[in-house]
C-alpha cells in the first residue's frame, strides 16, 4: 500500500503540500520488478511516469552491434518517463531493472485529471520537473505565463555562450549576422559541416532575439524520438517509420491515429508556440513531412494526424544542414518549395581549418569549462600541444577540438597540457572487416575479471626473477635458464605481439618490481620534453644496442652476458621510474616495448571505442580519469596508438560498453591509415637489416672469407660485418626511395618501409624460434634435474623430438615474404608512390627473403 511516507522519499514530491500528495496517492499503482527485467523498451508508446522506491533501475540504449549500454543509474527517489507521461511522446531509452525494484506508476489520463482538479499541484509539480531537468530554474528563461506549461518542462536551454569564440575578421561577421537575423522573425537555413556549431548558432538566434523567453524545441530528423519499438532493420518499414515519427514529433497525433498511439501526443509545432523549433538535417526529413511543414509555413495552422480539428500556431522554423547549397540541389533530398520558405534568409558557417587563428581561443575557453567540471587546475596548454592543436586539419571541426581538450584536462598531471596529452586523428569508428570479441559472452565475462590479465604478472614476476637468479649462479656456458631466455622467452613475446600487440606489457614484471622498490616515493620530476618528443627514437636506438650487444658477447651461450642485460633492463625501469614516475620507463625509453610497439600494428586484436557513444553519451571519463589507464590513453585513440598496453582497464571502467576489443586481419591498420610515420618504417627496415646483421657473418661463404682474412680477430671482425650490413641495408632503403636527391624521399620511405614489417618480423622470429627447434628438446629433461625427478624418470621419456618444428622455419619465412610484397603493392597504390620507388623495394625484399632462407 502506498502512504505519503513513500511520496516523500521522490525527490520531485519533497516540496509538495501533504494536501497534494493526499490526492496524488489513490491514481499511483505500485508494481514490483525482479532483477534484470525491462520495465519499458524505446519506442514503446508513452503513456505514464515512474518513480522508484526501492531499489535500482539502469536507462539503457542498443548501439548498431546489439550491445546494451547505459546512460544513467536511477535509485530510490529518482524518476523517469515524464516526457511521456507530458506530451505523450515515446520512450526514447530502455529502462531496466539492476536489482529487484519497487516503483510507483503515475498514467496519463490519471495525471491530467488531477491537474484539472487541483491546478496548484500542476503548478508546483511542472516546476519542479523544471529545475530537475534544468538542474537550476534561471538555466531557463521562463515567464510567469509559462511556468505551469508544458512547453516550459521541454524547451531547449540557452547556449552556455552568448556569441561565436574567436578574432577573426569571420568570426566577427557571423555575430553580427547573428545579431542581425535574431532581431528578425524569417525562417533561417543554417549551412555548415558537422561540428562547425549550427545548433549554436540557432539557439543563440533565438535567444538574442524578442522572442527568448518563448520555447525552443529541438529535432535531430536523422534520429528522431522512435514511435514505436524496432523489431526490423531497414526495408520500406524502416522508411514508413521515419515517415510517422517526423510526423509525430511535429505535428503530434490523437489517440487514434494507429497502433502506435496510445494516447494524444503533441507535437513540436504546438508545444513552441510563439517560439521556434530546430530541425537539425532538415533535409532528411521524410519528404511527405517536408509538404506538410511547407502547407504549415504558409498557412500557420496544421492537424494531428488521427484527428480533424485545424491547429493555429506561430513557429519560427531554424533549420540546419551540413551540405552546401549546391550539394543540396544536386542531391534533391530538400523539398525546392521548403528550401525557399525556409531559405530566405542563409547562414553559412565556416569550417575550423579556415579560421585557424580561432583556435588557441576556442582551446582556452574549453579549457577553463573542463577544469570546472573535472576539478582540475589546467592553466595552458605548452607552446608544442598549441601547435598541435593549429596545425591540425580538425576534419570534425569544433566539436573534435572540444573532445580533444576535454580528454587532454582529463589525463592531464600537472598545470600545462603537454603535446603528449592531446590525442589528435581520433578515427571515424567503424565495425567494418572488424568483429567485437566482447559479443562474445566467454570474452565478456574474461573482459570483467578483475585479475584480467593483469593478474599474470603473478607469474610473469617470478619468471623473470627466476631467469635473473640462475643465469647468474647457473653454468656459465650450456646454461639451461639461458636457454629458457632465448628459445622461449623471446619466441613467446614475438609471437604475443601477432596475437595481442602490445599486450605483454601489460602484464609485464618490470613495473611492478619498479614499483615495489620505490614504493616510498611520492613525488617525482616531470618528464624532460626531450624524453617526450623523442622517445621513440630513444627506444629503437635501445633496441639496436640490445641486439648488437646480444651478438657482441654471444648471450645464446653466455649466461652471464644474458644476466647483465636483464638486470641492464630492469635497473633502467628502477632508476626511471624512480626519479619520473610510475610507467615513465615504459612510455618513453624501454627498448623491447618500443620494439613491441613499433611493431603491434600487425596484432590480431585491436582496442577501440565507439567515439559516437564516447563523445555523446559519456560525461565522466572513467576509463581515462584518475591515472586509471596506466598509459594515460583514451580508448578512442587505442587503436591507432602504439602504447596501449591491452590491460583492459577502459573495458571494466566503461559503462556505456563503448569499448570494443577487434579481431582483425594482421594488415587492416596498414591499409587503413591515411598516413605513414617515419619511424615506424624506419624501425620495420632497421629491423630487417639487424636480422642480416646478425645471422649473416655466420653464413658459410662469409665466415670462410672472415676466417680466411681475419684469423687472428675472427670477432672483432664479425662484429664489423654485422654493423656494416645493418648500416648498408638501411642506407640502400634510403636511397631506392629517392633520398637524397627527390624532394619527397621521406614520404616514399614511410610508406615503402612499412611493407618490410612483415618479412622483418618472420625473419626475427625464426633467429629464436631456431634455437628452440634445435635445442628445446633439453629444456624438459632440465627441469626434472632441478627438480629432483630424473632418477624417478627416465629422460627418454620428456626428451622430445622437435625436429618437425624446423620445416616451420621456411614456410614462416615464405609467408613474411609474400605478405610484404602484396603490401608494398597496395600501400604504393593508395599512396600514389612512384613505380621506380616500388620496383626497387620489391628486389630488395625478394633479395633478401632468399637470404633469410638461406641463413636462418
Amino acid at each position: 500500500m502506498i502512504t505519503l511516507d513513500d511520496l516523500l522519499r521522490v525527490d520531485i514530491f519533497k516540496d509538495l503540500p501533504r494536501e497534494n500528495l493526499a490526492a496524488l496517492v489513490p491514481h499511483l499503482t505500485e508494481k514490483t520488478f525482479p532483477a534484470e527485467h525491462t520495465v519499458i523498451y524505446r519506442g514503446d508508446p508513452g503513456h505514464s511516469m515512474f518513480m522508484v522506491l526501492d531499489g535500482t533501475v539502469a536507462v539503457t540504449l542498443t548501439n548498431d552491434e546489439g550491445v546494451e549500454y547505459t546512460l544513467a543509474t536511477l535509485g530510490p527517489g529518482n524518476i523517469f518517463g515524464e516526457m511521456a507521461l507530458m506530451t505523450g511522446e515515446p520512450r526514447s531509452a530502455n529502462v531496466r531493472t539492476q536489482t529487484p525494484a519497487r516503483l510507483f506508476e503515475l498514467n496519463q489520463k490519471a495525471f491530467f485529471e488531477l491537474v484539472t482538479t487541483y491546478p496548484t499541484l500542476n503548478d508546483s509539480l511542472l516546476q519542479l520537473l523544471v529545475q530537475r531537468r534544468t538542474k537550476t530554474a534561471v538555466h531557463q528563461a521562463v515567464t510567469s505565463q509559462q511556468k505551469g506549461s508544458v512547453a516550459a518542462l521541454f524547451a531547449q536551454p540557452p547556449p552556455e555562450v552568448d556569441r561565436f569564440l574567436g578574432k577573426t575578421n569571420w568570426t566577427n561577421d557571423i555575430n553580427d549576422s547573428i545579431a542581425r537575423l535574431a532581431a528578425t522573425s524569417e525562417h533561417i537555413l543554417i549551412l555548415g559541416e558537422r561540428g562547425t556549431g549550427k545548433e549554436l548558432a540557432a539557439r543563440l538566434i533565438h535567444f538574442s532575439g524578442p522572442a527568448y523567453a518563448e520555447p525552443l524545441f529541438h529535432l535531430d530528423c536523422a534520429n528522431p524520438p522512435p514511435i514505436q519499438r524496432a523489431n526490423q532493420k531497414g526495408g520500406i518499414e524502416d522508411s514508413l517509420h521515419r515517415e510517422i515519427a517526423h510526423s509525430s514529433a511535429l505535428f503530434g497525433h490523437g489517440s487514434d491515429a494507429g497502433s502506435y498511439a496510445r494516447g494524444v501526443r503533441r507535437g513540436y509545432l504546438e508545444l513552441s508556440d510563439n517560439g521556434a523549433v530546430i530541425l537539425e538535417s532538415i533535409d532528411l526529413l521524410s519528404p511527405r513531412v517536408q509538404r506538410l511543414l511547407v502547407q504549415y509555413i504558409k498557412e500557420g495552422t496544421f492537424t494531428r494526424t488521427g484527428e480533424s480539428e485545424r491547429i493555429t500556431s506561430k513557429v519560427r522554423i531554424l533549420g540546419t544542414t551540413s551540405k552546401s547549397l549546391a550539394e543540396l540541389k544536386e542531391a534533391g533530398t530538400l523539398d525546392p518549395e521548403l528550401q525557399t520558405l525556409v531559405g530566405r534568409e542563409v547562414l553559412a558557417l565556416k569550417p575550423l581549418r579556415e579560421r585557424k587563428k580561432d583556435i588557441p581561443i576556442l582551446a582556452e575557453y574549453f579549457l577553463s569549462e573542463y577544469n570546472r567540471k573535472f576539478a582540475k587546475n589546467v592553466t595552458s596548454f605548452s607552446k608544442g600541444a598549441l601547435n598541435l592543436l593549429v596545425d591540425h586539419e580538425w576534419p570534425l571541426n569544433v566539436d573534435e577540438l572540444r573532445q580533444v581538450v576535454e580528454r587532454a584536462v582529463v589525463v592531464a598531471t600537472g598545470e600545462v597540457i603537454e603535446d603528449t596529452q592531446v590525442f589528435l586523428n581520433i578515427p571515424t569508428f567503424t565495425a567494418t572487416g572488424k568483429y567485437n570479441l566482447l559479443r562474445n559472452p566467454f570474452f565478456r565475462k574474461l573482459s570483467g575479471y578483475s585479475l584480467f590479465p593483469t593478474g599474470l604478472r603473478y607469474v610473469t614476476i617470478p619468471f623473470i626473477l627466476a631467469l635473473i637468479f640462475f643465469t647468474l649462479v647457473g653454468p656459465p656456458r650450456n646454461n639451461p635458464a639461458n636457454l629458457v631466455v632465448w628459445a622461449v622467452w623471446w619466441p613467446f613475446l614475438i609471437l604475443s605481439i601477432i596475437i595481442s600487440g602490445r599486450g605483454w606489457c601489460g602484464y609485464c614484471p618490470l613495473p611492478i618490481i619498479s614499483d615495489g622498490i620505490n614504493f616510498f616515493r611520492k613525488k617525482f620530476l616531470p618528464v624532460p620534453s626531450y624524453l617526450s618528443k623523442n622517445g621513440v627514437w630513444i627506444g629503437i636506438a635501445g633496441f639496436a644496442v640490445v641486439l648488437f650487444s646480444e651478438h657482441a658477447t654471444k648471450m645464446f651461450t653466455v649466461a652471464y652476458a644474458t644476466s647483465a642485460l636483464l638486470l641492464a633492463i630492469l635497473g633502467g625501469t628502477v632508476l626511471t621510474n624512480f626519479f619520473y614516475g610510475k610507467r615513465a620507463w615504459c612510455k618513453h625509453i624501454c627498448p623491447l616495448g618500443k620494439m613491441v610497439a613499433q611493431t603491434a600494428s600487425l596484432s590480431l586484436i585491436e582496442l577501440e571505442s565507439n567515439s559516437t557513444v564516447c563523445s555523446s553519451q559519456c560525461q565522466t571519463h572513467d576509463c581515462v580519469k584518475d591515472g586509471n589507464c596506466p598509459m594515460g590513453l583514451h580508448p578512442s585513440v587505442a587503436a591507432i596508438s602504439k602504447d596501449c598496453i591491452l590491460c583492459l582497464s577502459c573495458v571494466k571502467r566503461c559503462k556505456h560498453q563503448a569499448v570494443r576489443i577487434n579481431a582483425r586481419l594482421p594488415w587492416s591498420e596498414l591499409l587503413s591509415r591515411k598516413k605513414t610515420d617515419f619511424p615506424g618504417a624506419f624501425f620495420a627496415v632497421f629491423l630487417t637489416a639487424m636480422v642480416l646483421a646478425m645471422k649473416l657473418p655466420a653464413w658459410a661463404p662469409f665466415s670462410s672469407l672472415l676466417m680466411q682474412y681475419f684469423p687472428n680477430n675472427l670477432h672483432a671482425a664479425d662484429i664489423a660485418l654485422a654493423l656494416a650490413t645493418g648500416l648498408a641495408f638501411t642506407a640502400l632503403a634510403f636511397i631506392v626511395a629517392g633520398y637524397p636527391r627527390n624532394a619527397n624521399w621521406k614520404e616514399n620511405f614511410a610508406v615503402s618501409g612499412y611493407a618490410y614489417l612483415f618479412l622483418a618480423c618472420a625473419g626475427f622470429f625464426n633467429i629464436y624460434f631456431h634455437e628452440f627447434a634445435y635445442s628445446g628438446h633439453n629444456l624438459a629433461p632440465w627441469t626434472l634435474q632441478q627438480v629432483g625427478l630424473s632418477s624417478e624418470i627416465p629422460l627418454s621419456w620428456v626428451t622430445p623430438d622437435l625436429g618437425t618444428l624446423k620445416a616451420l622455419i621456411p614456410l614462416i619465412t615464405l609467408i613474411g615474404a609474400v605478405t610484404s610484397l602484396i603490401m608494398l603493392a597496395k600501400l604504393s597504390s593508395k599512396h600514389a608512390i612512384p613505380a621506380f620507388v616500388r620496383r626497387f623495394h620489391q628486389g630488395i625484399l625478394s633479395v633478401t627473403a632468399l637470404l633469410f632462407l638461406v641463413i636462418l
